[in-house]
């Protein structure tokens, strides 16, 4: 069976100087840079150390920053048939629980981490009692070291690595990746973006421990046999206009993230950053991983046209970590797909014209359906197939929908729907997404577990968030969550938002509250119950950087969430 890391031998073997991954120096780490050769070198001595304390099918914890490390530690697990579990290095002074309970739940048998991790780990495995049983390896144990080429044989349905879902929804949870569904999802990224095999390049501030930064730049690129320059996260947050100039230094093609990414390069990138910048090679800006919003790829168009943007070569898409990655997007070449909606419809699960200006919703379409992968719109609770245009539960089936959840019987019988069609029986994963097809194309509208339904009118949470963080501009970026709580026997609309540090005036506070009610009112036609305001920084976010609605709920209810004194609000205030 081919793997990802026979793939990188297979170019290694015909190109072994072609450059791999290029990490240029950034506040955050040195340049580094590997080529095809020196990572399948270094992954066979990775593997050759990592099977010195392993076995075929054992789990192995990746905590390592942006850089050459995380590569040759994950693709040495491959390599040897051991499971690579990829995770954001947590702060274990402050918040070492998310990793217990990861730990708890695929049992490692090793950590594989940088020199800095390793050592505060070593230093102090009280941090974190269920790591302290395991071993800590670093890439001075395998580097340098000779070694062949490994040749171990895996199957089909093998699992390659266990991705853990990012919790937004609920506690994370380890998504099974196959050798078969990884190579089937890379082979729909390559044809629906029509990358060019061997020529193109790209370049990526995507979180190497995140489906989308892993799959779509990291794994692809070698399947593709790309080219990748590789900026840390941090970098893109803190200076965006550092995408943008390496993108046009390295003429790259295949370039991309999430709605917030392109919205954070309009609000912070100066005309003096993109000075003498040229960015007409971008031939695919890849977005999705979140809500798709017609207004920040509108902007983003309009602010970079003059550095040579095309609006036609944005690349919406939808996908999620139980199908891989990609199921919807595209096709290239074809830019921005919009459905221009009522929003009173939409509320009553109805898609149809605005009879107003006021009354219309922009819509962006998640790309489009493909022969191999097919996309089904069906009632959330008879799993009936519904007619297009209408809106419901989005169904998944093809290669890239994975097995479900490691060791987790309770869950992964709910999570797929058996259905039978045309005497054949079909295997369909349950998105718990929301949406409808129009056209062949995918419109996401909301996640049915956080759908708020105040008297009878359907809310999304990310449309609620998006007219809050406009009301006033204290109000931090999103920084803000809104969900439902039963308020006696009747849903209610709660909306928590952090301010900036700059608003300390107490008395501006009832002009934040004020704007933001105001601003729901007049558009959605419904009063928030409560409304509480937050220090910066307060909202808990997954690892991809989407708030975390349902632990927000929790801690409200709990009453154990952290509001500014005296900002509290409720609708009759």
């Amino acid at each position: 069976m081919r793997s990802i890391y026979s793939c990188l031998v297979d170019t290694a073997v015909r190109q072994p100087d072609k450059p791999l991954y290029v990490f240029p120096e950034t506040r955050w780490n040195s340049a580094a840079s590997l080529t095809y050769s020196l990572l399948a070198e270094r992954a066979a001595g990775a593997a050759r150390a990592i099977s010195s304390q392993t076995h075929p099918g054992d789990r192995a914890l990746l905590l390592f920053p942006t850089g050459t490390e995380f590569c040759e530690a994950f693709l040495g697990c491959v390599a040897c048939g051991v499971v690579p579990v990829p995770l954001r290095i947590p702060n274990l002074r402050r918040n070492a629980g998310s990793l217990d309970e990861i730990c708890h739940d695929c049992a490692p048998t090793l950590m594989l981490a940088d020199d800095g991790t390793a050592r505060l780990w070593r230093t102090d495995q009280q941090l974190s009692p269920a790591l302290a049983p395991l071993p800590v390896m670093t890439a001075n144990e395998w580097r340098g070291a000779p070694s062949e080429f490994p040749t171990f044989t895996c199957a089909p349905h093998d699992t390659v690595f266990l991705q853990y879902t990012s919790g937004s929804t609920a506690r994370p949870k380890g998504v099974q990746i196959t050798h078969a569904n990884l190579l089937a999802n890379m082979t729909m990224i390559r044809d629906q973006m029509q990358v060019r095999t061997g020529e193109d390049s790209s370049v990526t501030w995507l979180p190497h421990y995140h489906d989308m930064g892993l799959v779509g730049s990291y794994l692809t690129t070698i399947f593709t046999n790309l080219t990748c320059t590789c900026l840390p996260p941090e970098e893109f947050a803190f200076r965006p206009a550092s995408w943008l100039q390496a993108i046009a230094a390295q003429r790259a093609n295949i370039c991309g993230g999430p709605d917030f990414g392109y919205r954070l390069c309009v609000e912070k990138i100066s005309d003096e950053e993109m000075s003498g910048l040229d960015l007409s090679s971008w031939r695919v800006a890849f977005v999705g991983a979140e809500r798709i919003r017609e207004e920040t790829l509108r902007l983003f168009a309009s602010r970079f046209s003059p550095w040579g943007f095309g609006e036609s070569s944005f690349f919406p898409c939808y996908g999620l970590g139980e199908a891989t990655l990609m199921a919807t997007g595209g096709p290239a070449g074809n830019g921005v797909i919009v459905r221009a909606v009522s929003k009173r419809g939409l509320a009553e699960n109805r898609i149809e014209p605005a009879p107003s200006r006021d009354d219309e919703l922009q819509i962006v379409g998640s790309g489009a359906t493909f022969a191999s992968s097919t996309v089904s719109i069906r009632d959330p609770e008879t799993g009936t197939p519904l007619a297009e245009g209408s809106i419901g539960e989005i169904h998944l089936c093809s290669e890239s929908v994975t097995p479900g959840y490691f060791q987790r019987d309770d869950l992964t019988p709910s999570l797929f729907r058996d259905v039978s069609e045309n005497g054949e029986q079909r295997r369909f994963l349950r998105t718990g997404d929301l949406g409808f097809l129009s056209d062949q194309y995918l419109f996401v509208t909301g996640r049915l577990k956080e759908l708020i339904i105040v008297r009878g009118r359907n809310l999304y949470p990310e449309d609620v968030e998006h007219v809050v963080q406009s009301a006033h501009p204290s109000l931090q970026p999103r920084g803000t969550v809104a969900f439902s709580v039963d308020q006696n026997g009747l849903e209610a609309l709660v909306i928590a938002s952090e301010l900036k540090r700059t608003a300390r005036e107490p008395e501006s506070f009832e002009e934040i509250l004020g704007a933001i009610r105001s601003a729901v009112a007049l558009s959605f036609g419904i009063s928030p119950a409560e409304i509480v305001l937050l220090r910066q920084a307060s909202v808990p976010r997954t690892s991809s950087g989407k708030p975390r609605r349902l632990m927000v709920r929790e801690s409200y209810l709990k009453g154990t969430l952290e509001m500014i004194p005296s900002t509290q609000a409720s609708a009759e205030s």
